[in-house]
């Protein structure tokens, strides 16, 4: 591969990375400016296969109160991490796994599908592409 084509290729892996961490960060920090929120809602409403995992969260408010701090300080540091280019492979996998639990209370299959939101479609929906992304970039040596 040339040095121009290299360029190239690490210009637009920089941008992939910082639109995602853009992203969790926007996420993270939306929700810590929010009067009053919580995950509640999200989680009481699930209706995946796992739904009982996530209503069982949702029951206790010491429960709901230790997951909406890790759901808003994990979105925040896995933003930064990956906007500013550090523990870029950790925050890849915390976002991964954070994503898979996002994905699996609302999944694009089964009973979940009557309930469809814009851009879920069969088995994909934007935290399965951004789960994916971040596992590719997890594997890349840039």
């Amino acid at each position: 591969m040339n040095c121009n084509t290299q360029n190239w290729k690490s210009i637009l892996i920089t941008i992939l990375r910082a639109a995602i961490g853009w992203h969790f960060l926007y996420e993270g920090i939306s929700k810590l400016a929010a009067t009053g929120w919580t995950s509640y809602g999200y989680l009481s409403n699930t209706t995946g296969f796992l739904s009982g995992f996530y209503h069982a969260l949702a029951s206790n408010p010491a429960i709901i109160s230790v997951v909406d701090f890790l759901n808003i300080w994990g979105l925040t540091a896995i933003g930064l991490a990956l906007f500013l280019g550090v523990f870029v492979r950790y925050a890849s996998i915390a976002g991964v796994l954070l994503l898979v639990l996002y994905y699996f209370a609302y999944p694009p299959f089964g009973s979940s599908l009557l309930k469809a939101t814009e851009g879920q479609f069969l088995f994909v929906d934007r935290n399965f592409l951004e789960a994916l992304t971040l596992l590719v970039l997890l594997f890349l040596k840039e």
